[in-house]
């Protein structure tokens, strides 16, 4: 009993004493040996309460209770997946250049350059950085790497602060940066570590407005340890910390306009624009109408469609298409912006010299 006891106590602060009105307390860690002495004696199936049964309740218990922080993953699954990977890089406007990292690794950041690079050379004015790929948690070496190419020389990229350490360790900028232009960050609750970090430093610099969802406050370097043939533990070993101090674990990053999309369609979008254009997904497919083109071609799309409709059968614009709203927003965003700053309002002018005309004189009707 003595080592079992060892294990129950890691979900002490998750019993709660529920009877009553009043505010509920945590029970004892004598109450909560008191009360597994009674299950394992009076339950009625008491010989189901075996040593490995609650020792695997223990651990489920604290997983749980550590949520992301820690948690089993197969040994399997630490090798890369076979999902694409790569920088998924796209102009949707001659203004407005679109960016997805998908596995934020080293490769990665060396296309990330090479497309930032193009986006310059072509006098591209606003970029889109899209860090709401489900990449499993990455080597913060590559989100130093990354962030290197938006922020300036020598200054602080991040902290690492170690668990038990007093000290951080401190990211700095070796480098020049690329990318120096206009910047909107596209966020949800399923950017990765690495990205939640870019975010958060892009932002706290003022050099990025983050649109989307909540993210989950991941920002911690993580380790794995493999605990038996077929799993690892991986668990949080060092939070990351900004150049205030502050951190984002366990917090998150709220947008600065929040645009809510469900991930079975960010994901569905993603998956119909990895062999596509990712302007297919913020821009709708005008039904066909009868017009001069058509005129001219002896051809009544709209009258076909008709023929087509009342014979029951489906439409190309029946089809639904996944919609990436919080792009399509991103997009918005920018255009409207632009508009009012290419706008110029002379407050100052004078009024010219020409003044209206004179109303006319009314002429009386004579009989």
């Amino acid at each position: 009993m003595r080592r079992l006891a060892l294990i129950l106590t890691f979900t002490t602060s998750s019993v709660f004493a529920v009877s009553g009105t009043e505010q509920p307390k945590e029970v004892s860690q004598a109450g909560i040996q008191t009360a597994f002495r009674i299950l394992q004696k009076e339950y009625i199936r008491s010989s189901d309460l075996t040593f490995d049964v609650l020792n695997r309740a223990a651990l489920s218990g604290l997983l749980q209770r550590l949520d992301f922080g820690a948690e089993l993953v197969p040994r399997t699954s630490e090798a890369k997946s076979g999902a694409l990977s790569g920088v998924q890089a796209e102009l949707l406007t001659p203004q407005i250049g679109y960016l997805r990292p998908r596995e934020f690794t080293q490769r990665e950041t060396k296309e990330l350059e090479q497309h930032l690079r193009d986006f310059v050379g072509k006098k591209v004015g606003h970029l889109i950085l899209d860090l709401r790929s489900p990449a499993p948690p990455g080597n913060f070496d590559d989100a130093a790497d990354m962030l290197s190419l938006f922020l300036p020389k020598g200054e602080v990229l991040f902290k690492m602060k170690q668990m038990g350490q007093t000290t951080s360790e401190v990211e700095t900028n070796t480098r020049e940066p690329v990318w120096s232009q206009q910047l909107l960050v596209l966020v949800d609750d399923e950017t990765n570590n690495l990205g939640e970090t870019m975010a958060a430093v892009l932002r706290q610099r003022k050099q990025a407005l983050l649109i989307g969802s909540p993210t989950r406050g991941g920002a911690v370097r993580y380790e794995t340890v493999p605990v038996d043939a077929e799993w690892s533990l991986r668990f949080a070993r060092a939070e990351v910390l900004l150049t205030d101090d502050s951190s984002v674990f366990k917090k998150g990053l709220q947008p600065d306009f929040a645009i809510f999309l469900l991930t079975t369609i960010k994901r569905q979008v993603y998956h119909a624009t990895d062999a596509k254009d990712v302007k297919e997904s913020i821009i709708d497919k005008p039904r066909p109408r009868f017009n001069e083109a058509a005129l001219v071609a002896n051809t009544n799309p709209e009258l076909d469609s008709y023929l087509k409709r009342s014979a029951g059968e489906a439409l190309p614009e029946d089809e639904a298409r996944p919609s990436d709203t919080v792009l399509q927003r991103a997009v918005d965003l920018i255009t409207t912006r632009t508009l009012f700053q290419s706008a110029k309002i002379d407050w100052k002018r004078k009024a010219s010299g020409n003044q209206e005309p004179p109303a006319r004189r009314a002429i009386p009707v004579t009989k």
